[in-house]
């Protein structure tokens, strides 16, 4: 329970936020930011949240449901633009492995000069 306190606390905390910056960033991403700002400064230790993080990640497809059941409900108005938007979703899976590539790249690469003393922290 303690660690699913501390998630829905940096839930609510970006909620909040985001409702302070007038919507203008989404909540849960601020609150994603913030338990990764809270992992990487201390407060928070994996430990404090591995478990239940780990329980949420095995039973992802329970949070799609309702969007796929949402779909499903409006099909018929949008059945004619299904290819349409199974275009954008290949189109942006694509983007989307290619931005991590590339991100990972570059960590990698900065990682690997970090060995070998060229940044310092």
């Amino acid at each position: 329970m303690k660690q699913l306190g501390v998630l829905l606390a940096c839930a609510v905390a970006g909620d909040a936020f985001s409702i302070l910056l007038r919507g203008r960033l989404p909540g849960n991403v601020l609150g994603l930011t913030l338990l990764l700002l809270l992992l990487a400064y201390g407060p928070v230790r994996l430990g404090h949240i591995e478990d239940t993080a780990d329980f949420l990640l095995h039973n992802m497809a329970f949070f799609f449901l309702p969007a796929c059941l949402g779909v499903l409900e409006i099909f018929a108005e949008i059945k004619s633009e299904v290819f349409a938007l199974l275009a954008v979703c290949v189109l942006t899976t694509f983007c989307t492995a290619a931005a991590t590539a590339f991100t990972v790249h570059i960590a990698l690469r900065l990682q690997r000069k970090k060995d070998r003393g060229g940044v310092r922290p």
